[in-house]
């Protein structure tokens, strides 16, 4: 416990002392979590904010995998990598050091990391929550192919959405963003290879019926620029946003299908199953999907520069190279 205190000691004035001689830079700080549909965000949001003159630093847990993306890319950030465990010892070591944090590492708020966080005020201008559009509760009532937006009702059960509500009973300047499923370069889910190797080894593809109900699939490269826009924005304190682009709501369940099939050269052979029977099948059975044009309105977000149909070679040539 004495060399971990001492290690954060010294960092701490060799922060200090840098920042004094930059002081008009900004700094950000990325807390990014070890695995899940969001860990890619971290190292993209660490570009996306060095390309607006920042200077970055990743917090990350110190038993990651370091051979696997995006752990195994960080070299290629010029960006500090601060290594510590998350565990019952964690202590937040950057007190008043940083204009801007983004926790893409929180659960619950009840972690070691979480519960540090929450007492620690760690953002000198605005904290960023990466939450999960999970918690949404869609109404019985809610019209068909209608987006959820930010005001829908959430599941206060959900860990996420406890986060949140300790969140913002703090004073802690905060912001949060909801995610739904995200692909890109670096991400470690894959959400696609349900599709992908059925389609390539001429496999029925199982698809809930009716099969056209749409999907939010982001780039995470549009999410990182999303995200990077609460610097240059300043959104008030306790503002949520939906994450997407305007790419992400034109694809439905076969939609998906189709786009894999035309990559490998196949037309996929879709199966419709009943919606109540629990299989594989990566997304919701239910249609599912968000809204999230708040962020171009109020952030300034551009709508998103990628798409699906132009990522999908990279998503099936991954797929057959592992």
């Amino acid at each position: 416990m004495m060399i971990k205190a001492s290690f954060f000691a010294l960092y701490c004035v060799v922060v200090y002392v840098d920042s004094l001689s930059l002081p008009n830079i900004p700094r950000s700080l990325i807390i990014n979590g070890k695995g899940g549909g969001h860990v890619a965000i971290g190292y993209h949001l660490a570009k996306e904010l060095q390309s607006k003159g920042h200077q970055v630093t990743i917090l990350q847990n110190n038993d990651i995998d370091k051979t696997k993306v995006p752990f195994s890319s960080y070299g290629t950030l010029d960006a500090e990598i601060v290594t510590t465990s998350f565990d019952d010892t964690f202590e937040y070591p950057f007190m008043d050091q940083f204009d801007f944090v983004f926790d893409n590492n929180s659960k619950s708020p009840d972690g070691p990391v979480e519960s540090a966080l929450l007492a620690a005020n760690p953002a000198k201008q605005r904290y960023t929550f990466v939450g999960s559009a999970g918690i949404y509760e869609k109404p019985s009532s809610h019209p068909h192919n209608s987006p959820l937006d930010e005001s829908m009702p959430i599941n206060s059960g959900k860990g996420a959405a406890q986060f949140e509500a300790a969140l913002t009973s703090t004073t802690i300047p905060h912001i949060i963003f909801r995610c739904q499923y995200i692909y890109g370069p670096l991400c470690s889910k894959h959400y696609l290879d349900y599709y992908t190797f059925r389609i390539k080894n001429d496999i029925p593809v199982p698809v809930p019926s009716p099969g056209t109900q749409l999907v939010s699939l982001s780039d995470v490269r549009d999410i990182a620029e999303q995200l990077g826009r609460v610097v240059d924005a300043l959104p008030p304190s306790g503002s949520i946003f939906n994450t997407g682009t305007f790419n992400d709501l034109k694809h439905t369940y076969v939609d998906v299908a189709n786009l894999v099939g035309r990559e490998l050269g196949k037309i996929p052979e879709v199966k419709l199953f009943d919606p109540d029977v629990k299989t594989d099948f990566p997304f919701r059975a239910s249609e599912f999907f968000v809204k999230s044009d708040k962020s171009v309105k109020e952030l300034g977000f551009g709508g998103g520069k990628e798409s699906l149909e132009g990522y999908v070679g990279e998503i099936v040539s991954s797929f057959e190279s592992r």
